[in-house]
C-alpha cells in the first residue's frame, strides 16, 4: 500500500479527484468507491459496492481484465491497462486503470481514470494517418518529400509509375538522381526557393518511362514545425491532357478567328446582357468601332440611338423565340443601311449585317424610274450584270404579253423567242456594250402568243462609281409596221429588179433569138414567089423556111416557159415529194442516152426521203441536171453521177449532184453560168437554158442553187430545198 499512496491521502485524493478510486477485495468485489463514480460511469458509491466488477465490465474485456486482476493478486508491480466498462445508460466508457495489491489490507487498490475522450482523439487521429497515407498513396498525381538538404525522404505510387522506380530506390536520393537534365536547373531553383519560405508553382515537361513527354503542374512548398522548416513537399500534377485540349481550342478559335475575319459581312457576338464579345474587322470599318475599345461594352450604349427601336426590337425578338431573325433597317448614327441577320444561342446573338446603303438607293432611283417608265408605251426592262430581269414595265407586258411576275428573274433570251427571220445582232454587239458602249440593233421576236414582232433594241450598261459593271436598261420600240413597209418595199424592189431583168431577158430574145429566125422566114417567103416550085432550090428554100418556123417555135416555148414560172411565184402548188420517186423517174427517161455512153448514176438518197416541193419542177431540176452531165460527159472516163442528200432538218435539205464530166472554167463563166441562153461548151448542141431552169425553179419554190467546177474533172452543184 504505501508503495502506491497511503489510506488517509487515498481517501482525500478520493473527495477532490475527477478519477475514480476504488477498492476490490481477493475475489473480486468493490468493498470502496469514490463518488466520482457518478461522473465516470453513472452509479453511485453504493450502488457499487459488494457488486463484481464483471457487472459493470463490457464482455469483450473479460479475459483480460481478469488476468491483469491476477496478475495484481500475485503481488506483481502496479498494473496500468486499460478495458471498458457500460455507463448506467449503456454507452461504453474507455477507462484507463492503475492497481496495486496491499498485503497489509488483502485489498486491490485502484485509481480509474476516464480515458474516452483520449481514446477517441488517438483513433482519430490514426484514422487521419491512415486517411493521410491512403490519400498520399494512391494520389494520381505525383508527390515527393525531400529533407532540406534536397533527399529523398518519401514518394507515392504515382511517382514509381511515372519514373519507373521502386520506392526504395528513389529515398535518399537527390532528385537529380531521377529528372531528366533539362529539368534540374528550374527544380533546383525552385527548392532553395521553397528553403526560403516561399511557395512555388511552375510547369514543366519530362519524359516518362513509357517515353511520352509530360507536362505538369508543379506546386512546391516548405512544411513547417513549431516554426521550422522540416522538409520540402512537392506536387506534380499531369496536365497534358488540359495542354493539348487548350492547343486544340486555341487552334479551333484561331481558324475561328481567321473564319470570322476573312467573312465580308461585319459581325458581332453580343451576350444575354448585350454585351459585346466579339467584333471582326470587317465590323469595325462599317461601324467605325474599336474592338480594343468597344469589346465588353454594352452594345445599346455605343448605340444609344437604337435602344428601343427596330434593332433593340428584333434583337429580343431572336433570344426570346430562340429563331432567326433577318431584316434591314437605317443606322442613323451612321447614315447606313445594313441587312442584318441575328442568329441566337444559349449565350447570346451572333448578328451578321452588310451595307446596302447603295442598293437601297439604288432601288429607290429604280423606283422612281420605273414611275417614269411605265408611262411610256415603249417596251423597258431592266437586268442585273448577269442579264436576270429585275423589272419590266406596262409596256413591256403590252408588247410581249409577260407579265412582271413571268418576267422576274428570267433572262430575255427565255423570254423572247427568235424569229425565223432573225441573225441574231447582239451577238456582235455584246462585246462593246461590256465596255460601256450603248447599242442599237433590230430583231425579230416572237411573243407570248406566237406572234412575230419586229422591234428597235436600244441598250445601255450602268456601271457604279468604281466602274463596276451593275445592270443593263434596255428599250424596246416596236417598228413592225415600219419593218412590214420596209419589206414591202424590199420585195416590190426585188419584183421590179427581176421583171427589169426579165425584159432585158425577152429583149435578148427578141433581139437575137426572135429576129434571126424570122428575117430568115421574111426572106425566104420573098424567095419562094419568085422561084419555080420545080427546082431543087425550091425545095431547099422551103427545107430552111421549116427550119426558121421550127427556131421561131421553140423560141417561143422557151418564152411561154419562163412567162409560167414567172407567173407561178406566190401560187405556186406543193406536195411532200419522195426525192428517190422523182430521181428514178428522170434515170428511166434518160435510160438510153446513159446506157449508150456506158454512164452509171450512183444514189445514196435515204429511202422515204420526202421535200416540200413542186413535183414537176423538181423532175425537170435533175432531168435538166442529167442530160446535161451527159451531153458534157468527158471523152476520156466513163460518166459517174453521184446524187447524196447531205441534211433533212428544221432549215431544210440539202442535195448534192456530182458529175466527172469536163467540166468548165469558174472564173470566165463567172455570173453567166445560169442566164437564159448562156452556153460554155461550143462544140456540142444546146440551147443554155437547162440551168438557167434549174435556178428559174428553185427560185420558185424558196430554195437556191451553187456549183463549183473544174475543167476535166467535174462540176458539183448543191441544191437548197426548204422544208416550207
Amino acid at each position: 500500500m504505501d508503495s502506491l499512496i497511503n489510506p488517509t491521502m487515498w481517501e482525500k485524493m478520493s473527495l477532490v479527484s475527477p478519477d475514480m478510486f476504488c477498492t476490490f477485495d481477493q475475489n473480486g468485489f468493490y468493498s470502496q468507491v469514490s463518488e466520482a463514480s457518478k461522473s465516470i460511469i453513472g452509479y453511485s458509491s453504493d450502488e457499487m459496492v459488494g457488486r463484481h466488477y464483471t457487472e459493470f465490465l463490457h464482455p469483450d474485456y473479460v479475459p483480460s481484465t481478469a488476468f491483469m486482476a491476477q496478475e495484481t493478486l500475485n503481488g506483481s508491480q502496479s498494473k496500468s491497462f486499460e478495458n471498458i466498462l457500460i455507463h448506467k445508460d449503456g454507452h461504453e466508457v474507455s477507462i484507463l486503470w492503475s492497481a496495486v495489491w496491499s498485503e497489509e489490507e488483502k485489498v486491490v487498490f485502484c485509481v480509474a481514470r476516464d480515458v474516452s475522450d483520449l481514446k477517441n482523439t488517438r483513433v482519430k487521429l490514426q484514422e487521419s494517418e491512415h486517411r493521410y497515407r491512403t490519400l498520399f498513396e494512391n494520389n494520381p498525381d505525383i508527390i515527393f518529400i525531400q529533407n532540406k538538404e534536397g533527399f529523398v525522404l518519401d514518394v507515392n505510387q504515382s511517382f514509381c509509375d511515372v519514373f519507373g522506380l521502386d520506392k526504395e530506390a528513389a529515398l535518399n536520393k537527390p532528385t537529380t538522381s531521377f529528372l531528366p537534365p533539362e529539368a534540374v536547373p528550374i527544380c533546383l531553383y525552385n527548392f532553395k526557393e521553397s528553403l526560403l519560405g516561399n511557395k512555388l508553382r511552375f510547369n514543366m515537361d519530362l519524359i516518362s518511362n513509357l517515353n511520352e513527354r509530360r507536362t505538369y503542374d508543379v506546386v512546391k512548398f516548405p512544411v513547417y514545425s513549431k516554426g521550422e522548416i522540416i522538409y520540402i513537399k512537392t506536387i506534380m500534377k499531369d496536365i497534358t491532357e488540359v495542354i493539348r485540349s487548350f492547343e486544340t481550342i486555341q487552334q479551333q478559335a484561331d481558324k475561328l478567328n481567321t473564319i470570322f475575319e476573312s467573312i465580308t459581312d461585319g459581325l458581332l457576338i453580343l451576350d444575354r446582357n448585350w454585351n459585346i464579345n466579339y467584333i471582326n474587322s470587317e465590323a469595325e470599318k462599317l461601324l467605325f468601332i474599336d474592338r480594343k475599345h468597344h469589346l465588353g461594352k454594352n452594345v445599346w450604349e455605343v448605340f444609344p440611338e437604337q435602344a428601343g427601336g427596330v434593332f433593340h426590337k428584333q434583337y429580343v425578338q431572336a433570344l426570346e423565340t430562340g429563331t432567326a431573325v433577318h431584316f434591314q433597317s437605317y443606322l442613323g448614327e451612321l447614315d447606313l443601311w445594313l441587312r442584318v441577320k441575328a442568329f441566337p444561342s444559349k449565350d447570346g446573338l451572333s448578328v451578321y449585317f452588310d451595307d446596302i446603303t447603295e442598293l437601297i438607293k439604288s432601288r429607290d432611283e429604280l423606283e422612281k424610274l420605273s414611275l417614269v417608265a411605265n408611262k411610256t408605251n415603249n417596251c423597258v426592262l431592266i437586268a442585273d450584270k448577269d442579264w436576270n430581269i429585275e423589272w419590266v414595265n406596262n409596256g413591256f407586258t403590252r408588247l410581249m404579253d409577260h407579265t412582271l411576275e413571268e418576267a422576274i428573274g428570267k433572262q430575255p433570251t427565255d423570254l423572247f423567242k427568235k424569229g425565223s427571220d432573225n441573225n441574231k445582232p447582239f451577238d456582235n454587239l455584246e462585246p462593246q456594250l461590256l465596255k460601256g458602249a450603248s447599242v442599237s440593233f433590230e430583231e425579230l421576236n416572237v411573243k407570248k402568243n406566237g406572234e412575230e414582232v419586229w422591234v428597235s433594241v436600244d441598250i445601255s450598261p450602268i456601271f457604279d462609281q468604281d466602274g463596276n459593271l451593275q445592270r443593263f436598261i434596255e428599250v424596246h420600240t416596236d417598228i413592225t409596221a415600219l419593218k412590214n413597209s420596209e419589206l414591202e418595199l424590199s420585195k416590190l424592189a426585188n419584183d421590179l429588179y427581176r421583171q427589169n431583168s426579165d425584159l432585158q431577158q425577152f429583149t435578148y430574145i427578141v433581139s437575137h433569138n426572135l429576129r434571126s429566125p424570122v428575117a430568115n422566114a421574111l426572106g425566104l417567103t420573098y424567095l419562094l414567089t419568085k422561084v419555080d416550085k420545080n427546082t431543087d432550090l425550091f425545095d431547099k428554100s422551103v427545107a430552111n423556111l421549116n427550119l426558121s418556123v421550127k427556131q421561131l417555135d421553140t423560141v417561143l416555148k422557151d418564152m411561154n416557159s419562163i412567162l409560167a414560172i414567172r407567173d407561178s411565184n406566190g401560187n405556186l402548188e406543193t406536195e411532200q415529194v419522195n426525192i428517190n420517186d422523182v430521181i428514178q423517174q428522170v434515170a428511166s427517161s434518160l435510160q438510153e442516152p446513159l446506157q449508150g455512153c456506158g454512164g452509171k448514176l450512183m444514189s445514196s438518197v435515204a429511202e422515204g426521203l420526202h421535200v416540200k416541193s413542186n413535183k414537176a419542177y423538181l423532175y425537170s431540176i435533175f432531168f435538166n441536171l442529167m442530160s446535161n452531165a451527159i451531153k458534157y460527159r468527158s471523152e476520156e472516163r466513163p460518166l459517174v453521177i453521184s446524187i447524196k442528200c447531205f441534211g433533212n432538218s428544221e432549215k431544210g435539205t440539202i442535195i448534192s449532184f456530182t458529175d466527172n464530166g469536163s467540166g468548165f472554167d469558174m472564173k470566165l463563166a463567172k455570173g453567166q453560168i445560169f442566164k437564159l441562153y448562156k452556153r460554155f461548151h461550143t462544140k456540142r448542141n444546146g440551147r443554155g437554158i437547162g440551168l438557167f431552169l434549174v435556178k428559174t425553179h428553185l427560185e420558185a419554190m424558196g430554195g437556191h442553187v451553187e456549183v463549183s467546177s473544174r475543167v476535166g474533172q467535174g462540176t458539183k452543184f448543191l441544191l437548197y430545198l426548204p422544208n416550207s
